[in-house]
């Protein structure tokens, strides 16, 4: 008989979508880890670590998918800029990649990024973002803090920056 089996298989599955709701995983609608699902306007500053330096401004837009998946397109030339971050040449990077998750207990996000930099048109290395999100109550406005790390093709670091950033639902 397969009736056993497939209220085994039935129950199982149950069980399983039942314990991903609980625990607030980025699945399906009305889960509230969803509240962030959409396309983001983010505006913020940063320094480099530890230092007293001037903010750089940092603008992008982020589309998170249910799921855990980003995509960050940065407002930054396309055609490069020279000397970006020290490094001599034209620097030029591609779009930003990653994933978010998010924990119940504290109500936040966790955003990753990583992208490419190219140095006069040849692979020079990556950048990592990390970000920590908390949502206002309506869920339009997300603040936190940021640190990015710029890395050689070999994984040396180039530079540390850190700040706060700010995304509002478009």
């Amino acid at each position: 008989m397969k009736h056993p089996s497939r209220l085994l298989a039935f129950v199982l599955s149950c069980a399983l979508i039942s314990s991903a709701v609980l625990a607030g995983a980025p699945t399906g609608s009305g889960v509230p880890a969803n509240r962030i699902v959409g396309l983001w306007s983010s505006e913020g500053a940063t320094q480099p670590c530890g230092s007293t330096l001037p903010f750089t401004p940092v603008r992008n837009t982020i589309l998170f998918q249910a799921g855990g998946t980003v995509i960050a397109t940065p407002r930054f030339p396309p055609g490069g800029a020279p000397n970006a971050f020290g490094v001599a040449g034209n620097n030029q990077r591609s779009q930003d990649m990653g994933t978010w998750s998010y924990d119940p207990v504290t109500q936040e996000y966790t955003l990753k990024l990583r992208f490419d930099w190219y140095v006069d048109g040849q692979y020079h290395g990556y950048q990592t973002v990390d970000r920590t999100i908390a949502l206002d109550d309506e869920g339009n406005t997300g603040v936190g803090p940021v640190h990015s790390t710029r890395y050689t093709a070999n994984g040396a670091v180039i530079i540390e920056v850190c700040g706060e950033a700010m995304s509002e639902r478009l």
